[in-house]
């Protein structure tokens, strides 16, 4: 009886131990990237941040900077997203005009509430507008750049 007893424990150990050999190395795989990728985030959010710079208007306000890497297109990719949300006086078309525009890798969005639950743009919003209160005549934007070089691989963030 004891042998028997014996060999449910070396069993049943042997189990748990392919289990969490298993899932560790699960866990590995999925976000081993994910240091590097910070690193890569801060590297693109500070070249943005000097590459936009000369491009606010004086009537421009910083409200808050966004650091972002995910999957918000087709899943092949890592996507990273650098960007300033400010408000400013100045008309939408005329903020539209001053900084550099290309719909797929940089532009700017205008917060105006009628964001569409579960897009980027509104998870943005809920994330860093939450509490903003909104003055009278004006314009809250993110002006923006993303780059999507990167492989899903390695980073949940990204899948």
């Amino acid at each position: 009886m004891k042998l028997f007893y014996k060999i449910i424990i070396i069993c049943g150990a042997t189990i748990i131990s392919v289990f969490l050999l298993l899932a560790t190395s699960i866990t590995i795989y999925m976000t081993y990237k994910i240091p590097l990728n910070n690193y890569r985030l801060m590297l693109f959010q500070n070249d943005f941040r000097q590459n936009i710079k000369s491009f606010h208007p004086d009537q421009s306000e910083l409200i808050t900077e966004v650091a972002e890497v995910g999957n918000w297109a087709d899943g092949t990719y890592c996507e990273f997203l650098a960007g300033q949300i400010r408000s400013s006086t100045l008309p939408k078309e005329e903020l539209e005009k001053i900084y550099p525009y290309d719909f797929f890798t940089a532009g700017v969005h205008f917060f105006d509430g009628n964001e569409q639950f579960g897009s980027p743009w509104y998870e943005l919003r809920e994330k860093h507008l939450k509490d903003y209160k909104l003055k009278e005549g004006e314009n809250v934007y993110l002006v923006w750049k993303s780059k999507t070089d990167y492989n899903t691989s390695g980073d949940i963030r990204c899948d």
